[in-house]
């Protein structure tokens, strides 16, 4: 039964993200792991991950949970490429909420529950930007898959 976000479960999906990290996108990142309330349940900054890594992890992991929603969505919807047709049909202004915390950069992605209630987030941060399928997000991702295994 999965209903909150423990030490054990966030160990496991560190592993599980580590290990993506490491073996298949071959970049050092860090990884955070917190609990509903956004508050760090474990974070890890893997050998030669970039020191500002850690913070941005930790801001992923916090925005899609008070977002309840990856943060690559919230990076498209803050897009200002994204405007939509009228004024207003976008998230640009969301920058400036909740005190410069939120992070709208891909790679933060809502852990949920047995009930599908979000119980926690994961965001990983360390892959650089553009290489497809090695992305922040699938390193984020391999850490939800792990809690599966």
């Amino acid at each position: 039964m999965m209903n909150e976000v423990t030490l054990e479960i966030a160990r496991k999906a560190l592993a599980g993200s580590e290990r993506w990290a490491r073996d298949i996108a071959n970049f050092p990142c860090s990884i955070a792991v917190v609990d509903e309330a956004g508050i760090p349940v474990a974070v890890h900054r893997m050998d030669g991950a970039a020191m500002l890594t850690v913070e941005i992890a930790i801001g992923k992991a916090w925005s899609a949970v008070a977002m309840q929603l990856p943060t690559l969505l919230l990076a498209r919807n803050t897009d200002p490429r994204n405007l939509g047709a009228k004024l207003g049909e976008h998230g640009l202004g969301m920058g400036g909420i909740a005190k410069g915390r939120l992070v709208s950069i891909a790679g933060g992605i809502p852990i949920t529950g047995d009930e599908g209630e979000i119980i926690g987030g994961i965001g990983c941060s360390g892959v650089p930007q553009g290489l497809g399928d090695l992305s922040d997000t699938a390193v984020s991702q391999a850490g939800i898959s792990a809690l599966y295994d």
